[in-house]
Parts: structure tokens; C-alpha cells; sequence
């Protein structure tokens, strides 16, 4: 037989796998011996050197393809390594999406509640002016009711001109005040004619169980001395005008409203706080005097107790 590759007569040779073609041990690239060591299985699969070099080119291919798919397979892990925290972001974001929502929500909210201060504070606005004028209602309608208050405070001592009211008067059951009277007049020295008497009562107390004596006499002037007369005499007790065994103080004194009343107490207060000597009450109205060489001033109403220095 012949050597396919060189042509020359053998007597013996390797037969390739692929083209079957037998090839001389010198031109197979192999010695006789080492193809005889060659198990059976690699016997079955020799190449003659022409069909290892085609089979370069596949092997190549198949090599860089090897390595292609070994670089994308360690790309995959990579990747994987990668994406092994995708479901914790996931799950971040869920998280971060439901707390938007309930950010848009509450700024939703915030959005409407400013939109209906904004509503309210523009009504507002708008009524403003008919507030304002209101505003200006009420405080004129303010001084003019405070004025009224004070006219009527102003009558109704000038109603109580004429009266004089004692105080300190035991109550007795079937007392004749007339006859009371006459005691008084007499222990002070001063007459009056029962025809100068226009009424006398008896007058509850505030807070207090006893009763004083309010006299309405027909002028003030009659008033005024008999008061004159009382204040000469200083001191008048209940035995003196015929109640034995009684011995506190009768007073004698203009018949004062009660927010008159309330206003000499008030003064009498910050007389003592500020060193002031002199306070009287005549023709209904409240004076004062810090001392004999000070002017008089007079006490109408709580703010003129700023005038007292």
C-alpha cells in the first residue's frame, strides 16, 4: 500500500480517523512503536497531520467560544452578586413610595386647608370695612351708654339732694321716726318744723340686718344745717337720744348712691396711702385736701383718683 501523503510504497501505517486515508509513520509525525503504545479508543480516533490542521480552526472556535461563554457565565454571577439586593431595594422602594403617598396625601390636605384660610381670611377681608364700621358702632354706642350711666348716677343724687341719712338708729317695733327725729334735733340743737319734712323711712342695709333712716327734708338748705349742726355736736350715741343701755354712734349724713358710696370708700383708701388729711362730703360730692395749704379737689368718678399725688 501507499502513503496517502507522500505516495511511497509501506508496508505498515496509521489509518486516520477522518479521512481514512493510511499514512506512513514518517509522514504521520509518529514512530511505530508510540502508535502501537496507543490504546484502542485514541487508535480510533488518530488524525493524520492534514486533518489536524483542518481541525485547528474549529478548535480555535470552539476554544474562543469556550471563553466567551465562561467570560458571560462569570458576567452572570457578577450580575447576580449584583442583583442579589434587588428584592431589599424593592422592597426600599415600596417603602419609600408608600410614605410619598402619604407625603402627597398630607401635603394634599395642608394644600386644601390653605386654600380654605386663604377663602376665609379673603371673606374676612371683605368684611372687614362692616366690622370696622361696627367697631365703631359699638364704641359709640359704649360711651354713649357710659355717659348715660353717669347721668343717671348724676339724677339720682340729685334726687337725694334734699335727704340726710342716720345711721346707728336701733330698730324698734312700733318706733314713731318723727320722734326720733325730734330727739335728734333737740340733743343737736337744731329745729326742724315737721312741714320742712317731705318724707322719712326706714332703708334696708346692704349686708347687714340693721335699717338706717333716710330724712327727705323740703330743701337742701334745711338739709345742709341740719347736717352742719349734727357735725358740731361730733359725738351722738343711741342714749343720748333716748335708747337706754345703747351706746354706739349715731351718724348723720348725706344720703350718697351707692356707687357714690362706693367711690368715698375708695377715696378714704388712698387718702391713708397717700398722706392726705382732709376728705368731706358736701351737697352730695366727695372733697379732698392733702393739707391746709394744698388746693381742694373733688372726686367725682373712680378715674379721678388719678388726681391724688
Amino acid at each position: 500500500m501507499e502513503c496517502a501523503l507522500c505516495n511511497v510504497s509501506i508496508s505498515d501505517g496509521a489509518q486516520c480517523s477522518v479521512c481514512k486515508k493510511d499514512i506512513g509513520f514518517c509522514c504521520a509525525d509518529t514512530t511505530e512503536q508510540s502508535f502501537r503504545k496507543l490504546r484502542g479508543d485514541r487508535k480510533a480516533v488518530w488524525k493524520c497531520p492534514k486533518c489536524k490542521r483542518e481541525a485547528l480552526p474549529a478548535v480555535a472556535a470552539v476554544a474562543k467560544h469556550t471563553d466567551a461563554s465562561d467570560t458571560i457565565l462569570n458576567e452572570i454571577r457578577d450580575l447576580r452578586k449584583e442583583l442579589a439586593c434587588l428584592p431589599g431595594l424593592v422592597r426600599d422602594m415600596a417603602t419609600v413610595k408608600s410614605e410619598l403617598s402619604e407625603v402627597k396625601e398630607s401635603c394634599n390636605f395642608t394644600s386644601n386647608k390653605v386654600e380654605e384660610f386663604s377663602a376665609r381670611l379673603a371673606e374676612m377681608e371683605r368684611k372687614l370695612p362692616e366690622v370696622e364700621a361696627l367697631n365703631s358702632t359699638v364704641q359709640s354706642l359704649t360711651n354713649e351708654v357710659s355717659w348715660l350711666k353717669e347721668e343717671l348716677a348724676r339724677n339720682d343724687q340729685l334726687m337725694r339732694l334734699n335727704n340726710v341719712e342716720i345711721k346707728g338708729v336701733p330698730v324698734k317695733k312700733n318706733e314713731n321716726l318723727y320722734n326720733i327725729l325730734d330727739r335728734i334735733c333737740s340733743e343737736i340743737d337744731y329745729g326742724v318744723d315737721k312741714n320742712s319734712i317731705n318724707y322719712i323711712s326706714r332703708v334696708p342695709i346692704q349686708n347687714s340686718k340693721d335699717k338706717l333712716i333716710v330724712v327727705s327734708f323740703s330743701n337742701r338748705y334745711i338739709k345742709e344745717d341740719f347736717i352742719a349742726s349734727a357735725r358740731l355736736k361730733k359725738s351722738i350715741s343711741a342714749e343720748d337720744i333716748g335708747f337706754q343701755g345703747v351706746t354706739h354712734r349715731v351718724y348723720v349724713n348725706d344720703h350718697l348712691t351707692p356707687s357714690n358710696k362706693k367711690l368715698l370708700t375708695s377715696t378714704k383708701t388712698q387718702l391713708k396711702q397717700k398722706g392726705y388729711a382732709y376728705i368731706w362730703v358736701k351737697y352730695s360730692k366727695i372733697h379732698v385736701r392733702k393739707d391746709d395749704n394744698s388746693r381742694v379737689l373733688t372726686m367725682n368718678h373712680e378715674r379721678d383718683l388719678n388726681k391724688l399725688l
